[in-house]
């Protein structure tokens, strides 16, 4: 049976706070059970990359139930809410990804220009 729980101290809560699903009471509010958070938190490895998976994982669902309902006066548009989702995902993800920057320090003037032909060439 699916458990539903919102503590924040635990990394279940963490991921249900930074993607919204807070409001579990009643249960059937939840967006995702605490097993499928757990698969998530598993599958990624931290916080902020399971929260991206769990977006993504909204995002296509909301991208297959995406329409427009206009009545009378009223309009309803929910076609960009999964383009919403997979920003919040992508900001996610580039949050916890690698700066891959080096300090490189120069000894002599060789190496000094050593450093500036080896940046030149990573820059293209």
């Amino acid at each position: 049976m699916a458990t539903y729980t919102y503590d924040l101290a635990t990394e279940i809560g963490q991921v249900r706070l930074t993607i919204g699903d807070t409001d579990i009471i009643p249960t059937s509010d939840a967006i995702f059970s605490d097993e499928e958070i757990q698969y998530f938190l598993t599958a990624e490895g931290s916080v902020e990359m399971a929260s991206a998976a769990a977006l993504e994982t909204m995002a296509t669902s909301s991208a297959r139930l995406g329409k427009m309902q206009k009545t009378l006066n009223y309009t309803k548009d929910t076609r960009g809410v999964a383009k919403g989702l997979l920003e919040m995902a992508a900001a996610l993800r580039a949050r916890e990804a690698p700066a891959y920057g080096a300090a490189e320090k120069a000894y002599s003037d060789m190496s000094a220009r050593d450093i500036i032909l080896r940046d030149a060439l990573r820059e293209g």
